[in-house]
């Protein structure tokens, strides 16, 4: 297992910054500290690695389609980031398949991305004819992938199956992108939300199925426990958080007609991180991450606006304003989780987040593209997934028989923060759990609709 799973790792080791794997820690010592009961196994960090790159991908790719319909000066580089992430993707499947069995992926996986490409470019040339020829490419692409995915996995991911998920993959990118070309932005970001969790059940669908046809390279562990469910959902919630800031300041920044859309979605994404605080310490928790968290998109947006009006005294204001935040974000976390993130870790944790929206952001405003995308986002994106093991693992760690055995627990213990927890599981409140979004648009915004 040990030399497999290096491999599988190593592809994305580079974009880890020390602090956060310091963090983060090594995943054999957390499992041996907790049990059953662990975020970490190495199932379940194959799992975890599956999710951030199916999920970058799909982030990037609705990026990029955007970008190059809209003849954006950035759209080259963010493909050349996708590039990136379908070579790590490669790597995965050589570490697991062999040479051969990755040289095939990489032909397959390269032309579904290729034909979203001629998707865009008959969109934009208003070519019908291209169009269904890419829309019939995708078609043989469902059925030339599942057929991969049947026979690499030796029938544990069955064709059927596979042909059901990677139909609604293509469906969620081709709607997102058709909803955006059709100046429906509304729907273009319900689409993304959706596409966007939809990559989450195809990383655990097909980790599941490489897990199950060579248990024994992963320690016969499993990908799917509550402990491991719990750290996924995080993931996903954090890396959508960090996907929909960044492209959100950059629709600011741009005075892009979908702004205020982009904006919706990181409202959505917040309400549903906060169920997700509520499901584990209740509404007296959830009362209280809710403002922090909101108040540094606040001032990101504060930060937009500065670099739209050239005021340099605004993004000072933002600079320091954010890191207030990192201290008092770090003591509630010190706090909810009872020591388990003590302040000093958290405000590492925090810093290197704040750090990487500000970076990618100002890389992208001083035009430097390459290191927008495939440097400060790409780092940025992944740096979620740490704060997602270690933020899980805390949890996990201060409450531990609520994450034992196969089923997510019914009800939730009260904790210091004085609240007791909704009788919901944590995935059920995500889901579900839809909150009208906090007040007015942020003061950034409205700054920023000014200039329009």
């Amino acid at each position: 297992m040990s030399k497999m799973k290096k491999a599988v790792l190593s592809s994305c080791a580079l974009l880890v910054m020390a602090p956060s794997a310091a963090m983060a820690a090594d995943h054999g010592e957390h499992a041996e500290g907790h049990g059953e009961a662990s975020v970490t196994s190495p199932a379940a960090d194959f799992r975890a690695d599956l999710d951030q790159l199916f999920s970058e991908h799909f982030a990037l790719t609705v990026a990029f389609m955007q970008k190059a319909h809209d003849g954006a000066d950035d759209a080259a580089q963010a493909g050349a980031a996708l590039d990136q992430n379908t070579a790590e993707l490669t790597a995965a499947i050589d570490s697991i398949y062999g040479a051969e069995g990755a040289e095939e992926f990489e032909r397959i996986w390269q032309s579904h991305i290729n034909f979203f490409g001629d998707m865009v470019v008959a969109e934009v040339e208003g070519d019908e004819e291209a169009r269904t020829e890419a829309e019939t490419n995708l078609e043989n692409y469902v059925q030339e992938f599942s057929s991969f995915l049947d026979s690499a996995t030796e029938g544990n991911l069955p064709q059927e199956a596979g042909e059901e998920a990677i139909t609604a993959h293509v469906a969620d990118v081709t709607d997102t992108f058709d909803a955006y070309a059709d100046g429906e932005f509304q729907e273009t970001y319900e689409n993304f939300r959706g596409g966007f969790h939809h990559m989450f059940d195809i990383g655990v669908t097909l980790g599941g199925a490489i897990v199950e046809q060579m248990p024994e390279e992963f320690d016969n562990t499993e990908v799917s426990t509550p402990a491991a469910d719990l750290r996924s959902d995080l993931n996903h919630l954090l890396s959508e958080h960090f996907f929909l800031a960044v492209f959100g300041m950059q629709k600011g920044f741009d005075g892009a007609d979908d702004f205020d859309e982009a904006q919706w979605a990181l409202d959505e994404n917040t309400a549903d991180l906060t169920a997700a605080i509520d499901s584990l310490y209740g509404e007296e928790g959830a009362e209280a991450f809710e403002p922090i968290w909101q108040s540094h998109i606040n001032f990101f947006g504060d930060m937009t606006a500065a670099a739209v009006e050239g005021d340099e005294e605004a993004r000072e204001e933002a600079d320091e304003n954010l890191a207030d935040y990192v201290v008092e974000f770090s003591a509630f976390l010190d706090e909810a989780t009872e020591g388990g993130i003590p302040q000093e870790a958290g405000e590492e944790a925090i810093s290197a987040h704040v750090a990487d929206v500000t970076n990618t952001f100002d890389a992208y405003v001083a035009g430097n593209f390459e290191q927008t995308w495939s440097e400060e986002f790409r780092h940025g994106f992944h740096h979620m997934f740490v704060l997602g093991e270690v933020l899980s693992n805390a949890f996990v760690s201060q409450m531990p028989e609520q994450f034992a055995g196969e089923s997510m627990p019914e009800e939730m213990p009260a904790t210091g923060l004085g609240g007791t927890a909704s009788n919901t599981t944590l995935l059920w409140a995500m889901t579900t759990a839809f909150v009208a979004a906090a007040g007015a648009f942020l003061y950034g915004r409205k700054r920023i609709n000014a200039q329009g």
